[in-house]
């Protein structure tokens, strides 16, 4: 088996030098294969049956790396294949529909970082609120450790909340 290089054959990777080549784990290319994502990779000595060892072209690699990139940027599954399907084709930067794709899970993000943001103005509320002297009796109906919604019910420090619609704290 090759590696790529400047020979005239053609050349082919391992599923392990693929995993290498690509950042990806030899598991995660297998459980690409096996949803359809990426192609099965031909096979020699025996083919899928017999355990044959597949064999990864610069495509099968390029593809590989191109899925790995998309997942990266935290794209699902269907959006990676929907975006896989439209390059089998065509470059994807003048496509409508990956435009459409990138600026929904743009979209997406946005409002992921508005939940952390939120989420991390309330766990510095639940350490801000202090430690007790002295220790406290412990009842699960009455422990409010991880209560971020205690000011709701007027504990003597109000949470601050984020207004998403004006993106500030109110």
């Amino acid at each position: 088996m090759t590696q790529y290089g400047d020979t005239a054959e053609a050349t082919v990777l391992s599923i392990g030098a693929a995993a290498a080549a690509t950042g990806l784990s030899v598991k995660t290319i297998r459980y690409y294969e096996e949803i359809g994502l990426v192609p099965e990779a031909p096979r020699r000595n025996g083919g899928a049956r017999g355990g044959g060892h597949r064999l990864y072209d610069r495509d099968a690699i390029g593809r590989l790396q191109f899925v790995r990139s998309a997942r990266l940027l935290g794209l699902s599954l269907a959006d990676t294949r929907r975006l896989v399907d439209i390059a089998e084709h065509a470059c994807l930067s003048d496509k409508p529909e990956y435009h459409g794709i990138l600026e929904r899970h743009l979209k997406s993000v946005d409002q992921r970082i508005a939940q952390l943001r939120e989420l991390r103005e309330r766990i510095n509320w639940l350490l801000s609120r202090g430690h007790s002297a002295r220790p406290m009796t412990h009842h699960w109906d009455t422990c409010g450790c991880l209560d971020a919604d205690a000011a709701r019910r007027g504990d003597r420090k109000r949470i601050p909340r984020l207004d998403r619609s004006k993106g500030q704290h109110v």
